[in-house]
């Protein structure tokens, strides 16, 4: 049926419904667009994900010499006879107790608590006669350990490897439950089992090992080497590589060293593509304890305050727990430098997850959906987030005395973008509160907030030495190269000889600390760094705890890299221009 045509009046009122419906879709749209952040969606989705260059895959480095004689790396991985004299090396480290504990003193004041360590230093002697002979060889605090090969080349900076003689100790109630003597040192054809066996006395005697045989070899270092050992890593390094570094930086002077490899992460497989990677901690987190003290008058237990010390001190306790501090990744983070090598590199990676972290640097809602993930995760959320654990409280002596004096210690991992002091304000701001709620003074690091008074006082204290974020080492420079070069030698030359991609070396960030805290004026080169492949290294090696062992393989490795890195770095051509 044809329709009758329309008047003016029809076909006005009909353009003005279709202009309603029109703004009305605009509006909804509009609504859409701003709820739902769609146009920060479609950024993310347009995103390339083919920009190799945001994270490189270097050539492989091998030393000059490789080309005529490799007969030296094919025995360290593949002798039997080599393996196991290398066993009775380690085994005979462990063997030695070096334990150490907490707030120990300076060795001039009370030199019968390190003695162990004049032991471990006559087994080093005996083992390496050839390096001790051959090596300038200098103790430091007593204890501290450098050995210096000069180089003939004096434009060349020295490189420094670096390990500690010191070990956690062993809990005399975990002593049933090893599955060989913490200190016997049992190897059974696998691992090598023992304290120190993987932190770190592995790394020590590779160290010493590579000079061994680089001495056998007839080598002639270019480029300076430097080996420094301290001895108590495990509380600070205050006595050791404390003055370790002061040691070095007088003797050879400030940015004075190539490079410095110490103890950290290694191989591994990547989560995300399920690719094997390698890991050089180029970053640390920073350190701070916070002593809180909270001192009121005693009294009866059978008439005790509506709160008393202990009740107060665990209120702050649960105060902390329930304000964790706010995450946050910036271009500044090694791990988010991690991130985009896996995007990158990844091949199963989903697309919209790789489109979303290579965004993260710059895009807040790219960043907010990155965070929210590694947050989902206690391994991978403090390596975006300064930590805070409750380690030690304190208080009480008698079941019908009220306490007069309860203390708590709270330990923080201070976050790379973050520095103590921020720890240490926000911390003060949180009990001002409480201290109101309760009537108590507040003396915070020695500025009183609220005056003393008489129904009692806190006071927060700084317990150890406080630690800003270590400074991040580059990567855009030869240096970085020469790792990540060498790495692929040893791992695509010898260990994994049919991997069908290359092995690429990413930065990543250390949650804890090590001896290279006392190294920062030395190099702005320090990668915390074991190159050797392990799925999962805390649960394989249980470090720090019972049955600590090592795969043997693994130390072969690390002995393998040591050995040609010194011989690969050993030219002016891997100096920064």
């Amino acid at each position: 049926m044809i329709g009758l045509p329309l008047d003016d009046s029809s076909r006005k009122q009909i353009f003005k419904k279709k202009n309603v419906i029109l703004g009305l879709s605009a509006l909804a749209l509009l609504i859409v667009l701003l709820g739902t952040n769609i146009v920060g969606y479609l950024k993310i989705l347009f995103q390339s994900t083919g920009d190799k260059s945001i994270c490189p895959v270097f050539e492989v480095k091998r030393p000059n010499t490789f080309v005529n004689d490799n007969s030296t790396v094919s025995l360290i991985i593949q002798d039997e006879k080599f393996r196991l004299l290398s066993v009775q090396k380690l085994a005979g480290a462990v063997q030695v107790d070096t334990q150490i504990g907490d707030n120990q003193p300076d060795v001039p004041d009370a030199p019968e608590k390190w003695t162990q360590f004049k032991k471990f230093h006559k087994y080093l002697q005996k083992t390496f006669p050839t390096v001790y002979e051959n090596l300038e060889v200098e103790t430091v605090n007593t204890y501290g350990l450098v050995f210096y090969w000069k180089g003939s080349n004096s434009k060349l900076k020295p490189v420094m490897l670096t390990a500690h003689q010191d070990t956690v100790p062993v809990q005399k109630e975990t002593l049933k439950d090893w599955t060989y003597p913490p200190f016997d040192g049992h190897y059974d054809g696998e691992f090598i089992y023992g304290r120190g066996a993987a932190d770190c006395k592995n790394v020590l005697v590779a160290i010493l090992e590579s000079f061994e045989l680089l001495l056998e070899k007839g080598f002639k270092p270019e480029r300076g080497v430097i080996a420094s050992f301290g001895f108590d890593e495990e509380a600070s390094g205050v006595r050791g590589a404390s003055n370790l570094g002061k040691y070095l930086e007088n003797t050879f002077g400030r940015d004075s060293i190539y490079a410095i490899i110490d103890e950290g992460p290694g191989l591994m497989e990547d989560p995300f593509s399920g690719q094997i990677v390698a890991m050089a901690g180029t970053g640390e987190k920073g350190y701070l304890d916070v002593e809180v003290e909270l001192t009121a008058p005693g009294g009866h237990s059978s008439m005790p305050p509506d709160h008393t010390t202990i009740g107060i001190m665990s209120e702050i306790g649960y105060l902390i727990e329930r304000d964790p501090f706010q995450p946050i990744l910036t271009t500044e983070n090694p791990i988010l430098n991690y991130l985009q090598c896996a995007a990158v590199h990844s091949k199963k990676m989903p697309s919209l997850t790789k489109k979303t972290i290579l965004r993260a640097g710059f895009d807040k809602l790219a960043n907010s959906k990155v965070l929210k993930s590694l947050q989902a995760n206690n391994i991978t959320r403090y390596l975006v987030e300064t930590s805070q654990a409750l380690d030690i409280i304190q208080g009480g002596e008698k079941a019908n005395a009220l306490p007069e004096d309860v203390k708590l210690l709270v330990n923080h991992r201070v976050a790379i973008e973050s520095n103590y002091d921020e720890v240490k304000d926000h911390f003060a701001d949180r009990l001002i509160q409480v201290a109101k709620d309760h009537g108590l003074g507040l003396n915070a690091f020695g500025k009183k907030i609220i005056p003393d008074l008489p129904k009692g006082n806190l006071y927060l204290r700084i317990f150890s030495q406080p630690l800003n974020p270590a400074p991040v080492s580059p990567l855009n420079d030869k240096v970085w190269e020469y790792l990540a070069g060498v790495t692929r030698h040893i791992f695509e030359d010898y260990v994994y000889p049919d991997l069908p991609y290359p092995i690429v070396l990413t930065p990543g960030m250390m949650t804890g600390n090590t001896d290279t805290r006392h190294y920062w004026n030395l190099t702005r080169n320090i990668f915390r760094y074991t190159p050797f492949f392990s799925k999962d290294v805390m649960h394989e090696t249980n470090i720090h705890s019972v049955d600590e062992k090592l795969r043997f393989d693994s130390h072969l490795q690390l002995l393998a890299f040591f050995y040609e890195y010194i011989q690969t770095v050993n030219t002016p051509c891997a100096d920064n221009k």
